[in-house]
Protein backbone atom coordinates (compact mmCIF):
# COMPACT_ATOMS: atom_id res chain seq x y z
CA UNK A 1 0.00 0.00 0.00
CA UNK A 2 1.53 3.58 -0.37
CA UNK A 3 1.67 5.07 2.64
CA UNK A 4 0.81 8.97 3.86
CA UNK A 5 3.81 9.90 5.50
CA UNK A 6 2.16 10.98 8.72
CA UNK A 7 5.63 11.89 10.00
CA UNK A 8 5.06 14.81 8.11
CA UNK A 9 1.61 15.72 10.13
CA UNK A 10 3.52 16.65 13.06
CA UNK A 11 3.73 20.74 12.51
CA UNK A 12 -0.10 20.60 11.01
CA UNK A 13 -1.39 18.51 14.03
CA UNK A 14 0.45 20.86 16.44
CA UNK A 15 -1.39 23.79 15.07
CA UNK A 16 -4.67 21.90 15.19
CA UNK A 17 -4.13 21.41 18.72
CA UNK A 18 -2.76 25.05 19.41
CA UNK A 19 -5.73 26.61 18.29
CA UNK A 20 -7.98 25.12 21.08
CA UNK A 21 -6.36 26.13 23.92
CA UNK A 22 -6.96 30.13 23.78
CA UNK A 23 -8.94 32.69 22.09
CA UNK A 24 -8.04 35.91 22.81
CA UNK A 25 -4.25 34.95 24.41
CA UNK A 26 -1.39 34.62 21.94
CA UNK A 27 0.76 31.74 23.40
CA UNK A 28 4.13 31.92 22.93
CA UNK A 29 5.21 29.15 20.41
CA UNK A 30 1.63 29.32 19.30
CA UNK A 31 1.02 28.54 15.25
CA UNK A 32 -1.62 30.47 13.91
CA UNK A 33 -3.01 30.24 10.45
CA UNK A 34 -1.09 32.86 8.70
CA UNK A 35 2.29 30.93 10.07
CA UNK A 36 0.85 27.56 9.34
CA UNK A 37 -0.26 27.96 5.84
CA UNK A 38 1.73 30.11 3.70
CA UNK A 39 2.45 27.63 0.95
CA UNK A 40 0.19 25.44 -1.50
CA UNK A 41 2.63 22.35 0.45
CA UNK A 42 1.47 24.15 3.53
CA UNK A 43 -1.76 23.37 2.64
CA UNK A 44 -0.95 19.50 1.31
CA UNK A 45 0.25 19.16 4.52
CA UNK A 46 -2.98 20.27 6.14
CA UNK A 47 -5.02 18.48 3.92
CA UNK A 48 -3.42 14.96 4.79
CA UNK A 49 -4.24 15.48 8.53
CA UNK A 50 -8.10 15.65 6.98
CA UNK A 51 -7.45 12.13 5.46
CA UNK A 52 -5.70 10.95 9.47
CA UNK A 53 -9.01 12.28 10.94
CA UNK A 54 -11.54 10.33 8.79
CA UNK A 55 -12.81 7.56 11.26
CA UNK A 56 -14.02 4.54 9.55
CA UNK A 57 -13.66 2.10 12.50
CA UNK A 58 -16.02 3.79 14.84
CA UNK A 59 -18.98 3.29 13.27
CA UNK A 60 -17.85 -0.27 12.14
CA UNK A 61 -17.47 -1.52 15.59
CA UNK A 62 -20.59 0.02 16.77
CA UNK A 63 -22.88 -1.49 14.15
CA UNK A 64 -21.25 -4.95 14.45
CA UNK A 65 -21.89 -5.64 17.82
CA UNK A 66 -25.44 -3.44 18.41
CA UNK A 67 -26.85 -5.66 15.71
CA UNK A 68 -26.88 -9.20 14.21
CA UNK A 69 -23.40 -9.50 13.10
CA UNK A 70 -21.72 -10.95 15.96
CA UNK A 71 -21.93 -13.17 19.21
CA UNK A 72 -20.44 -12.79 22.20
CA UNK A 73 -16.83 -14.98 21.83
CA UNK A 74 -15.41 -17.77 23.99
CA UNK A 75 -12.98 -15.26 25.21
CA UNK A 76 -15.41 -12.69 25.86
CA UNK A 77 -14.29 -10.83 28.88
CA UNK A 78 -17.35 -8.22 29.35
CA UNK A 79 -16.60 -6.56 26.11
CA UNK A 80 -20.11 -5.60 25.05
CA UNK A 81 -21.67 -6.30 27.77
CA UNK A 82 -20.20 -4.23 30.69
CA UNK A 83 -20.41 -1.44 28.16
CA UNK A 84 -23.66 -2.30 26.84
CA UNK A 85 -23.61 -2.23 23.38
CA UNK A 86 -24.42 -5.73 22.80
CA UNK A 87 -27.72 -6.02 25.22
CA UNK A 88 -29.09 -2.65 23.05
CA UNK A 89 -28.16 -0.55 26.18
CA UNK A 90 -27.36 3.01 24.15
CA UNK A 91 -27.96 6.15 26.19
CA UNK A 92 -26.13 9.71 26.11
CA UNK A 93 -23.52 8.54 28.04
CA UNK A 94 -22.60 5.67 26.07
CA UNK A 95 -19.18 5.58 24.18
CA UNK A 96 -19.73 4.13 20.72
CA UNK A 97 -22.25 7.77 20.00
CA UNK A 98 -19.40 10.08 21.48
CA UNK A 99 -16.63 8.52 19.42
CA UNK A 100 -18.88 8.72 16.18
CA UNK A 101 -19.83 12.44 17.33
CA UNK A 102 -16.54 13.46 18.59
CA UNK A 103 -14.44 12.08 15.35
CA UNK A 104 -16.52 13.52 12.65
CA UNK A 105 -16.49 16.95 13.70
CA UNK A 106 -13.08 16.77 14.66
CA UNK A 107 -12.71 15.64 10.84
CA UNK A 108 -14.70 18.63 9.99
CA UNK A 109 -13.14 21.12 12.34
CA UNK A 110 -9.31 20.08 10.06
CA UNK A 111 -10.81 20.48 6.41
CA UNK A 112 -11.92 24.01 8.04
CA UNK A 113 -9.19 25.38 8.97
CA UNK A 114 -7.36 24.13 5.60
CA UNK A 115 -10.19 25.89 4.09
CA UNK A 116 -9.44 29.21 5.70
CA UNK A 117 -5.77 28.69 5.14
CA UNK A 118 -6.14 28.67 1.74
CA UNK A 119 -7.61 32.00 1.60
CA UNK A 120 -4.58 33.70 3.42
CA UNK A 121 -1.93 31.42 0.34
CA UNK A 122 -1.81 33.09 -3.43
CA UNK A 123 -0.97 30.14 -6.09
CA UNK A 124 1.39 30.99 -8.60
CA UNK A 125 0.73 29.69 -12.56
CA UNK A 126 2.72 26.69 -11.87
CA UNK A 127 1.05 25.29 -8.76
CA UNK A 128 -2.95 26.85 -9.05
CA UNK A 129 -4.34 23.07 -10.19
CA UNK A 130 -2.75 21.59 -6.76
CA UNK A 131 -4.16 24.60 -5.49
CA UNK A 132 -8.00 24.10 -6.42
CA UNK A 133 -7.15 20.29 -5.85
CA UNK A 134 -6.21 20.22 -2.42
CA UNK A 135 -9.20 22.71 -1.67
CA UNK A 136 -12.13 20.44 -3.17
CA UNK A 137 -10.60 17.88 -1.42
CA UNK A 138 -11.06 19.68 2.15
CA UNK A 139 -14.67 20.57 0.75
CA UNK A 140 -15.77 17.24 0.23
CA UNK A 141 -14.33 15.70 3.04
CA UNK A 142 -16.34 17.88 5.05
CA UNK A 143 -19.80 16.72 3.45
CA UNK A 144 -18.65 13.31 3.98
CA UNK A 145 -17.95 14.26 8.20
CA UNK A 146 -21.54 15.80 7.95
CA UNK A 147 -23.10 12.98 6.14
CA UNK A 148 -22.00 10.07 8.27
CA UNK A 149 -23.15 12.22 11.57
CA UNK A 150 -26.56 12.84 9.65
CA UNK A 151 -26.60 9.39 8.78
CA UNK A 152 -26.13 8.38 12.86
CA UNK A 153 -27.52 11.37 14.46
CA UNK A 154 -30.98 12.37 12.79
CA UNK A 155 -34.32 10.35 12.90
CA UNK A 156 -34.88 10.39 9.57
CA UNK A 157 -32.38 11.71 6.86
CA UNK A 158 -35.54 11.46 4.46
CA UNK A 159 -37.25 14.38 6.16
CA UNK A 160 -35.64 17.61 5.46
CA UNK A 161 -37.48 19.57 7.76
CA UNK A 162 -36.04 16.88 10.93
CA UNK A 163 -33.82 18.23 13.30
CA UNK A 164 -30.04 16.94 11.97
CA UNK A 165 -26.05 17.89 13.35
CA UNK A 166 -24.86 20.73 13.67
CA UNK A 167 -23.82 22.43 10.79
CA UNK A 168 -20.22 23.74 10.81
CA UNK A 169 -19.16 26.08 7.70
CA UNK A 170 -16.11 27.47 9.73
CA UNK A 171 -14.02 27.44 12.51
CA UNK A 172 -15.46 27.56 15.93
CA UNK A 173 -14.54 29.27 18.94
CA UNK A 174 -14.65 27.51 21.71
CA UNK A 175 -17.42 29.91 23.31
CA UNK A 176 -19.31 29.08 20.92
CA UNK A 177 -22.75 27.33 21.51
CA UNK A 178 -24.18 26.05 18.22
CA UNK A 179 -27.90 24.65 17.66
CA UNK A 180 -28.79 21.63 15.79
CA UNK A 181 -29.62 22.66 12.08
CA UNK A 182 -32.43 20.51 10.30
CA UNK A 183 -31.54 17.95 7.83
CA UNK A 184 -32.23 20.27 4.69
CA UNK A 185 -29.71 22.80 5.83
CA UNK A 186 -27.16 20.25 6.12
CA UNK A 187 -27.76 18.88 3.04
CA UNK A 188 -27.50 22.02 1.56
CA UNK A 189 -24.17 22.76 2.81
CA UNK A 190 -23.39 18.75 1.73
CA UNK A 191 -24.12 19.82 -1.61
CA UNK A 192 -22.25 22.59 -1.85
CA UNK A 193 -19.09 21.14 -0.45
CA UNK A 194 -19.88 18.49 -3.15
CA UNK A 195 -20.09 20.95 -6.19
CA UNK A 196 -15.94 21.50 -5.48
CA UNK A 197 -15.82 18.19 -7.73
CA UNK A 198 -15.16 20.13 -10.84
CA UNK A 199 -12.40 21.47 -9.09
CA UNK A 200 -10.46 18.23 -8.88
CA UNK A 201 -7.16 17.71 -11.31
CA UNK A 202 -5.65 15.41 -9.65
CA UNK A 203 -6.18 11.30 -9.01
CA UNK A 204 -9.45 11.53 -11.47
CA UNK A 205 -8.54 8.01 -12.40
CA UNK A 206 -8.91 7.01 -9.24
CA UNK A 207 -5.64 5.14 -9.24
CA UNK A 208 -5.00 4.84 -5.68
CA UNK A 209 -8.18 4.73 -4.43
CA UNK A 210 -7.31 6.23 -1.21
CA UNK A 211 -7.71 9.93 -2.36
CA UNK A 212 -10.69 11.75 -2.69
CA UNK A 213 -11.85 11.22 -6.98
CA UNK A 214 -14.81 12.19 -9.04
CA UNK A 215 -15.34 8.37 -8.54
CA UNK A 216 -15.74 9.11 -5.00
CA UNK A 217 -18.29 11.68 -5.31
CA UNK A 218 -20.58 9.55 -7.46
CA UNK A 219 -20.24 6.89 -5.03
CA UNK A 220 -21.08 9.40 -2.06
CA UNK A 221 -24.03 11.18 -4.31
CA UNK A 222 -25.80 7.57 -5.17
CA UNK A 223 -25.63 6.20 -1.15
CA UNK A 224 -26.63 9.67 -0.10
CA UNK A 225 -29.57 9.75 -2.25
CA UNK A 226 -30.95 6.35 -1.29
CA UNK A 227 -30.41 7.38 2.59
CA UNK A 228 -33.02 10.43 1.55
CA UNK A 229 -35.50 8.33 -0.44
CA UNK A 230 -34.53 10.22 -3.66
CA UNK A 231 -34.24 7.27 -5.69
CA UNK A 232 -34.50 8.93 -9.16
CA UNK A 233 -30.86 10.35 -8.34
CA UNK A 234 -29.23 6.99 -8.03
CA UNK A 235 -30.04 4.68 -10.91
CA UNK A 236 -27.56 7.20 -13.26
CA UNK A 237 -24.67 7.12 -10.74
CA UNK A 238 -24.40 3.51 -9.80
CA UNK A 239 -24.52 2.46 -13.52
CA UNK A 240 -21.49 4.74 -14.03
CA UNK A 241 -19.55 3.36 -11.03
CA UNK A 242 -20.68 -0.73 -11.94
CA UNK A 243 -18.78 0.11 -15.87
CA UNK A 244 -15.94 1.32 -14.31
CA UNK A 245 -15.28 -0.87 -11.45
CA UNK A 246 -16.81 -4.71 -12.38
CA UNK A 247 -17.00 -7.10 -9.53
CA UNK A 248 -13.95 -8.39 -8.74
CA UNK A 249 -14.12 -12.11 -9.84
CA UNK A 250 -13.39 -15.14 -7.57
CA UNK A 251 -11.38 -18.09 -8.36
CA UNK A 252 -12.67 -20.86 -10.30
CA UNK A 253 -12.86 -23.41 -8.47
CA UNK A 254 -12.73 -23.90 -4.16
CA UNK A 255 -9.53 -25.61 -4.59
CA UNK A 256 -7.42 -22.24 -5.94
CA UNK A 257 -9.77 -19.87 -4.37
CA UNK A 258 -6.55 -19.13 -1.64
CA UNK A 259 -4.95 -17.36 -4.70
CA UNK A 260 -8.97 -15.69 -5.20
CA UNK A 261 -8.44 -11.58 -6.51
CA UNK A 262 -11.09 -11.35 -3.94
CA UNK A 263 -9.19 -12.07 -1.18
CA UNK A 264 -6.50 -9.48 -2.31
CA UNK A 265 -9.59 -7.08 -1.39
CA UNK A 266 -8.98 -7.66 2.13
CA UNK A 267 -5.38 -8.54 2.71
CA UNK A 268 -4.60 -5.40 1.10
CA UNK A 269 -2.46 -6.80 -1.94
CA UNK A 270 -2.64 -4.93 -5.11
CA UNK A 271 -4.88 -6.07 -8.21
CA UNK A 272 -2.92 -6.33 -11.14
CA UNK A 273 -5.45 -5.27 -13.34
CA UNK A 274 -7.75 -2.00 -12.15
CA UNK A 275 -10.92 -2.70 -13.73
CA UNK A 276 -10.65 -6.16 -11.73
CA UNK A 277 -10.36 -4.08 -8.03
CA UNK A 278 -13.99 -3.46 -7.55
CA UNK A 279 -12.41 -0.94 -4.16
CA UNK A 280 -13.85 2.81 -5.10
CA UNK A 281 -12.63 4.64 -2.04
CA UNK A 282 -10.99 3.28 1.23
CA UNK A 283 -9.01 4.55 4.46
CA UNK A 284 -5.72 3.84 4.25
CA UNK A 285 -3.99 2.57 7.19
CA UNK A 286 -0.51 1.98 8.45
CA UNK A 287 1.43 1.67 11.48
CA UNK A 288 0.19 2.96 14.45
CA UNK A 289 -2.90 3.83 12.90
CA UNK A 290 -6.29 1.60 14.65
CA UNK A 291 -6.12 -2.10 14.19
CA UNK A 292 -9.56 -2.88 12.79
CA UNK A 293 -9.68 -6.45 13.84
CA UNK A 294 -8.81 -6.07 17.16
CA UNK A 295 -12.47 -4.64 17.28
CA UNK A 296 -13.27 -8.65 17.69
CA UNK A 297 -10.40 -10.22 18.59
CA UNK A 298 -7.37 -9.27 21.18
CA UNK A 299 -4.41 -10.91 19.32
CA UNK A 300 -5.21 -11.91 15.93
CA UNK A 301 -8.47 -13.23 13.34
CA UNK A 302 -7.82 -17.08 14.21
CA UNK A 303 -9.58 -19.03 17.19
CA UNK A 304 -6.24 -18.94 19.26
CA UNK A 305 -6.03 -14.90 18.63
CA UNK A 306 -8.68 -14.69 21.75
CA UNK A 307 -11.68 -13.26 19.82
CA UNK A 308 -14.02 -11.70 22.29
CA UNK A 309 -16.75 -11.50 20.07
CA UNK A 310 -17.35 -14.13 17.25
CA UNK A 311 -19.36 -13.83 14.20
CA UNK A 312 -23.03 -14.60 14.54
CA UNK A 313 -24.83 -17.79 13.97
CA UNK A 314 -27.70 -16.46 11.75
CA UNK A 315 -24.57 -14.73 9.79
CA UNK A 316 -22.31 -17.55 9.59
CA UNK A 317 -25.29 -19.65 8.42
CA UNK A 318 -26.23 -17.13 5.31
CA UNK A 319 -22.46 -17.65 4.57
CA UNK A 320 -21.92 -21.42 5.15
CA UNK A 321 -21.68 -22.68 1.12
CA UNK A 322 -18.20 -24.17 0.15
CA UNK A 323 -18.60 -22.47 -3.02
CA UNK A 324 -19.41 -19.15 -1.81
CA UNK A 325 -15.99 -16.82 -1.29
CA UNK A 326 -16.89 -15.10 1.21
CA UNK A 327 -17.32 -17.69 3.53
CA UNK A 328 -13.14 -18.13 2.90
CA UNK A 329 -12.81 -14.40 3.02
CA UNK A 330 -15.31 -13.62 6.10
CA UNK A 331 -14.65 -16.50 8.40
CA UNK A 332 -11.40 -17.33 9.70
CA UNK A 333 -10.29 -21.09 8.37
CA UNK A 334 -8.64 -22.05 11.51
CA UNK A 335 -12.77 -21.80 12.58
CA UNK A 336 -14.14 -24.65 14.32
CA UNK A 337 -18.04 -23.90 13.70
CA UNK A 338 -18.87 -27.57 15.12
CA UNK A 339 -17.46 -26.15 18.25
CA UNK A 340 -19.34 -23.17 18.52
CA UNK A 341 -15.95 -21.21 17.54
CA UNK A 342 -16.80 -18.93 14.40
CA UNK A 343 -13.77 -16.37 13.87
CA UNK A 344 -14.18 -13.47 12.05
CA UNK A 345 -12.01 -13.85 9.05
CA UNK A 346 -12.39 -10.07 7.18
CA UNK A 347 -9.63 -8.17 8.43
CA UNK A 348 -6.67 -10.77 8.74
CA UNK A 349 -3.79 -7.92 8.46
CA UNK A 350 -1.72 -6.98 5.81
CA UNK A 351 1.79 -6.00 5.04
CA UNK A 352 2.77 -8.22 8.30
CA UNK A 353 1.30 -6.28 10.82
CA UNK A 354 -1.96 -8.77 12.12
CA UNK A 355 -5.49 -6.86 12.51
CA UNK A 356 -4.51 -4.23 10.59
CA UNK A 357 -6.37 -3.45 7.25
CA UNK A 358 -7.69 -0.53 4.77
CA UNK A 359 -11.06 0.29 6.00
CA UNK A 360 -13.46 0.18 2.79
CA UNK A 361 -15.50 2.88 2.37
CA UNK A 362 -17.22 2.38 -1.08
CA UNK A 363 -17.50 -0.99 -3.07
CA UNK A 364 -18.77 -1.74 -6.22
CA UNK A 365 -21.60 -4.27 -4.87
CA UNK A 366 -22.81 -1.62 -3.13
CA UNK A 367 -24.18 0.33 -6.12
CA UNK A 368 -25.80 -3.17 -7.32
CA UNK A 369 -27.79 -3.10 -3.83
CA UNK A 370 -28.70 0.73 -4.27
CA UNK A 371 -29.71 0.67 -8.20
CA UNK A 372 -31.84 -2.52 -6.79
CA UNK A 373 -33.10 -0.08 -4.07
CA UNK A 374 -34.40 2.20 -6.44
CA UNK A 375 -35.99 -0.33 -8.83
CA UNK A 376 -37.91 -1.79 -5.52
CA UNK A 377 -39.26 1.67 -5.00
CA UNK A 378 -40.76 1.34 -8.25
CA UNK A 379 -41.73 -1.76 -8.27
CA UNK A 380 -39.78 -3.22 -10.81
CA UNK A 381 -39.10 -6.32 -8.76
CA UNK A 382 -37.76 -8.26 -11.71
CA UNK A 383 -34.56 -6.05 -11.84
CA UNK A 384 -34.78 -6.19 -7.98
CA UNK A 385 -33.28 -10.03 -8.74
CA UNK A 386 -31.36 -9.67 -11.45
CA UNK A 387 -28.70 -6.57 -9.62
CA UNK A 388 -28.69 -9.20 -6.76
CA UNK A 389 -28.23 -12.32 -8.61
CA UNK A 390 -25.29 -10.36 -10.42
CA UNK A 391 -23.14 -10.41 -7.50
CA UNK A 392 -24.18 -13.60 -6.24
CA UNK A 393 -22.89 -15.21 -9.07
CA UNK A 394 -19.85 -13.21 -9.17
CA UNK A 395 -19.16 -14.51 -5.70
CA UNK A 396 -19.77 -18.45 -6.54
CA UNK A 397 -18.28 -20.78 -8.34
CA UNK A 398 -19.43 -20.99 -11.97
CA UNK A 399 -22.66 -22.36 -11.93
CA UNK A 400 -23.55 -23.01 -8.25
CA UNK A 401 -24.49 -20.11 -6.82
CA UNK A 402 -28.42 -19.74 -5.66
CA UNK A 403 -31.23 -18.43 -7.85
CA UNK A 404 -32.46 -15.47 -6.34
CA UNK A 405 -36.22 -15.42 -6.67
CA UNK A 406 -38.29 -12.82 -8.17
CA UNK A 407 -40.10 -10.49 -5.39
CA UNK A 408 -43.75 -10.23 -5.36
CA UNK A 409 -44.35 -7.35 -3.35
CA UNK A 410 -42.08 -4.82 -1.92
CA UNK A 411 -41.70 -5.53 1.24
CA UNK A 412 -40.27 -8.99 0.23
CA UNK A 413 -37.74 -6.98 -2.44
CA UNK A 414 -36.51 -4.92 0.20
CA UNK A 415 -36.10 -7.95 2.96
CA UNK A 416 -34.32 -9.26 0.05
CA UNK A 417 -31.56 -6.40 -0.31
CA UNK A 418 -31.53 -6.54 3.04
CA UNK A 419 -30.13 -10.10 3.55
CA UNK A 420 -27.93 -9.86 0.43
CA UNK A 421 -26.45 -6.29 1.92
CA UNK A 422 -26.00 -8.71 5.53
CA UNK A 423 -24.17 -11.08 3.43
CA UNK A 424 -21.75 -9.22 1.35
CA UNK A 425 -21.13 -5.86 3.29
CA UNK A 426 -20.79 -7.34 6.87
CA UNK A 427 -18.43 -5.51 9.00
CA UNK A 428 -17.98 -2.53 6.74
CA UNK A 429 -20.63 -0.54 9.46
CA UNK A 430 -23.97 -0.87 7.30
CA UNK A 431 -25.91 -3.00 9.24
CA UNK A 432 -27.43 -0.29 11.85
CA UNK A 433 -28.16 2.16 9.09
CA UNK A 434 -29.59 -0.19 6.87
CA UNK A 435 -31.96 -1.69 9.32
CA UNK A 436 -32.79 1.69 10.20
CA UNK A 437 -33.80 3.35 6.84
CA UNK A 438 -34.63 0.03 5.34
CA UNK A 439 -36.33 -2.30 8.31
CA UNK A 440 -39.62 -0.99 8.48
CA UNK A 441 -40.18 -0.99 4.56
CA UNK A 442 -38.11 -4.62 5.12
CA UNK A 443 -40.32 -5.92 7.67
CA UNK A 444 -36.73 -6.53 9.10
CA UNK A 445 -34.84 -5.90 12.51
CA UNK A 446 -32.24 -7.28 14.24
CA UNK A 447 -32.01 -10.94 13.99
CA UNK A 448 -30.12 -13.11 16.31
CA UNK A 449 -30.44 -16.02 17.21
CA UNK A 450 -31.47 -17.67 20.50
CA UNK A 451 -28.03 -19.23 20.86
CA UNK A 452 -26.63 -16.03 20.43
CA UNK A 453 -29.22 -14.04 22.86
CA UNK A 454 -31.19 -15.95 24.91
CA UNK A 455 -29.15 -15.73 28.00
CA UNK A 456 -28.71 -11.82 27.80
CA UNK A 457 -32.44 -10.92 27.02
CA UNK A 458 -31.40 -9.27 24.04
CA UNK A 459 -32.09 -11.46 20.80
CA UNK A 460 -33.87 -8.20 19.10
CA UNK A 461 -35.84 -4.50 19.22
CA UNK A 462 -38.68 -3.00 17.13
CA UNK A 463 -37.39 -1.96 14.24
CA UNK A 464 -39.48 1.47 14.98
CA UNK A 465 -37.25 1.57 18.23
CA UNK A 466 -35.68 4.92 18.92
CA UNK A 467 -32.39 3.08 19.25
CA UNK A 468 -31.83 3.41 15.52
CA UNK A 469 -30.71 7.03 16.06
CA UNK A 470 -28.46 7.85 18.24
CA UNK A 471 -28.48 9.66 21.15
CA UNK A 472 -26.61 13.49 21.35
CA UNK A 473 -23.44 12.81 23.65
CA UNK A 474 -23.91 14.10 27.41
CA UNK A 475 -20.52 15.49 26.66
CA UNK A 476 -21.96 17.89 23.97
CA UNK A 477 -25.33 18.62 25.80
CA UNK A 478 -23.20 19.85 28.82
CA UNK A 479 -20.92 22.28 27.16
CA UNK A 480 -23.71 23.44 24.14
CA UNK A 481 -26.01 25.34 25.84
CA UNK A 482 -27.42 25.79 21.84
CA UNK A 483 -28.35 22.29 21.69
CA UNK A 484 -28.96 20.94 24.96
CA UNK A 485 -32.45 20.76 24.65
CA UNK A 486 -32.59 19.25 21.21
CA UNK A 487 -31.64 15.42 22.77
CA UNK A 488 -33.30 12.59 20.25
CA UNK A 489 -36.80 11.42 21.05
CA UNK A 490 -36.52 8.19 24.16
CA UNK A 491 -33.50 9.51 25.41
CA UNK A 492 -32.43 11.66 28.83
CA UNK A 493 -29.77 13.63 29.15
Amino acid sequence: MKKINFILLALIVSFFSSCEDAIDIIQPGELGPDVTFQTVDDLQLGLNGVYAAVAGENAIAFSTVFTDEVAIGFANGGQGLNGGEYVFNLTAASADPAAIWYSNYALINRANRVIAGAALVTPTAANEAAYKNILAQAHILRAWGHFVLLSHFTTNMADDSALGVIKLDFVPLVTDQLPRNTNGEVFALINEDLNFVSSLSTNAANTSRTFVSTDFVKAFRARMAAYRGKYAEVTALADQLIAAYPLTPRSATVATEATSLYLNIWTDVAIPTATQNEVIFKLERVPGNRLINATWASVNSTVNGSPFYEMSTRLYNLLNNPNDIRRRAFLSPSSDPAGNRIVIGKYPGSGGIVQLNDIKIFRTPEMYFLKAEALADAGNFTGVAAQLQAVTNARFVAGTAPVIATPTTAQAAFAEILKQRRIELCFEGHRYLDLKRLGVRAGVSIDRDPADCSIYNACTIPNTDYRFTMPIPVGELSANTGIKDQQNPGYTN
